[in-house]
């Protein structure tokens, strides 16, 4: 409760949730989803806000208010959590949860029961009553009259470790500030460096591009000088898996060239090496030549040496 607290007292602003996925999908859907249970039960359901005259301080908005006076709380959940509410119905945790929120529409408009419609646009829609109980209605007054009196009063309520902001005065705020302030500084060196390194890899792109037309240019598919190696190779097409399953499907043999037939084409691809480290002052290797080794002369013994005197 401390950031709503937070909110209503004015120090902080509600954060935007049009930018969540799932807010955007459900504000999209939710008048269909009106229409469809206005349609299947009859009733026509009215958007509206209201307060409670008993106690001023509880609103709500309603997706629908039907003319008897109870609410239609639309839910348009991720599909795993739709399907298990379809599976579980009342005993889901989707109900457990959103049941409270039905609990305090109840309390300002008076009801005896609201309707939980879980929407879909891919599957069934399951709509969940949610029976007015007084003890919960009462637990919930005085849990919100506790919490408005701190509105009132300027009196944050005690954070919550699983689901507030740490405050500051509950650690060292000092350390904290000295370690974001270079955490910050570190943050702008990144997104700096960043954009260096993005327009650094366009650059080297463009001159990979220029490195291949030249490999391609001399007919050759290997190059290998002054620390950059480029290789071509071919690439078989892919295969479409799933259309020739749906042949099989439907009894058809498996001719030889089915999977030819379900093949894309076939390609070129490129890599590239580069060495960062090498250097073009380098001396350039002494050619080795290997000749075979020549027999070296015998020496011949003075003309004189067989004879005797």
């Amino acid at each position: 409760p401390l950031e709503l607290w937070k909110e209503l007292v004015g120090l902080t602003t509600p954060p935007d949730l049009s930018v969540v996925p799932q807010v955007r999908r459900g504000q999209k859907f939710e008048p269909l989803a009106l229409q469809m249970f206005e349609e299947k039960y009859g009733q026509l359901g009215l958007p509206i806000c209201a307060e409670s005259q008993e106690h001023p301080f509880i609103r709500a908005s309603f997706d629908g208010l039907l003319g008897e006076g109870a609410p239609v709380e639309i839910k348009n959940l991720a599909e795993d959590n739709h399907l298990q509410v379809l599976a579980l119905r009342d005993k889901s945790p989707a109900f457990q949860l959103y049941r409270w929120q039905v609990m305090h529409q109840l309390i300002v408009c008076g009801a005896r029961r609201g309707y939980l419609w879980f929407w879909s646009p891919k599957h069934e829609a399951c709509c969940l009553v949610v029976e007015r109980d007084d003890l919960l209605i009462q637990r919930i007054v005085e849990a919100e009259k506790i919490f408005w009196n701190t509105v009132e009063t300027g009196t944050p309520p005690a954070a919550d470790p699983l689901r507030d902001v740490l405050p500051m005065e509950q650690t060292d705020e000092a350390a904290w500030k000295a370690l974001a302030e270079k955490r910050r500084e570190q943050e702008a060196r990144v997104v700096a460096l960043k954009a260096q390194l993005n327009a650094l890899q366009k650059e080297a792109g463009e001159l990979d591009t220029q490195l291949k037309l030249l490999v391609r240019a001399a007919g050759f598919r290997r190059a290998d000088a002054y620390g950059v190696k480029i290789t071509v190779y071919e690439v078989a097409g892919s295969v479409d898996w799933k259309a020739i399953a749906e042949e099989l499907a439907q009894g058809k043999d498996i001719p030889v060239d089915l999977i030819q037939k379900h093949q894309g084409d076939s390609g070129c691809r490129t890599r590239m090496t580069v060495d960062p480290h090498f250097d073009p002052n380098q001396p350039a290797p002494v050619l080795r030549i290997r000749k075979p080794a020549q027999p070296e002369p015998e020496e011949q013994p003075p003309f004189a040496a067989g004879f005797w005197f």
